[in-house]
């Protein structure tokens, strides 16, 4: 997650739409009062700072701003003046990809993959499980609550128009964070349909 005083907004990152890969190349433009949170395992060039909140008496339980953390806390600690007037993004992806990408990694990272080397795709998909994060963009009552989805198809062209809009010095992303375990699948049309039924509330509001 990164919270840009400099800039204005809010990035609200979800799991597997190159959301370190961004973290880490938008963290370097961010200023010395802007909040950019730990990632682990640590990536070179990422330098986390002002997520520590201290005494969370009064900010519901939480100690800090965490990496995966929703827009709806994120509103909760920063209060609704600045989040209703910086510009709040994540990114979502096609969702059979997406879930291709979630099994790859859960089978063959090092940092992800423990007790998972013989899972199979087939037994994967029975169990469901996949990486939904439309809680992470919509309020209690599902109402979307950042301005733009970004699609993860079309993630160089969407940050150029964002940066230009923003001003931040935007030229692609460099970072390759958490790449190298996809594999290689063809997912049955019945496996399609139980992901895309799965993932209806996302499509909602970024259809595919």
């Amino acid at each position: 997650m990164l919270l840009s005083h400099k800039y204005q907004f809010i990035f609200i990152k979800t799991a597997k739409t190159a959301g370190t890969s961004t973290e880490v190349d938008l963290s370097k433009f961010m200023g010395k009062r802007d909040v950019v949170t730990p990632i682990r395992p640590p990536v070179a060039g990422h330098e986390p700072r002002n997520y520590d909140l201290g005494p969370a008496s009064d900010l519901q339980g939480q100690s800090e701003f965490r990496n995966h953390m929703s827009a709806s806390l994120v509103r909760d600690i920063i209060g609704e003046e600045i989040f209703n007037s910086y510009f709040k993004f994540c990114v979502e992806r096609e969702p059979v990809s997406k879930c291709i990408s979630h099994y790859s990694m859960l089978k063959n990272s090092p940092y992800h993959g423990e007790g998972n080397s013989e899972l199979t795709w087939d037994a994967y998909v029975e169990r469901g499980g996949f990486p939904m994060d439309v809680e992470k963009y919509v309020d209690a009552d599902g109402q979307l609550i950042v301005d733009r989805i970004v699609r993860y198809e079309s993630l160089h062209d969407e940050l150029t128009e964002i940066s230009a809009k923003l001003g931040f010095p935007y030229s692609g992303i460099k970072t390759k964070a958490k790449s190298g375990f996809r594999e290689a699948l063809e997912p049955t049309d019945a496996q399609k349909e139980k992901i895309y039924e799965a993932f209806a509330p996302s499509l909602k509001h970024c259809p595919y």
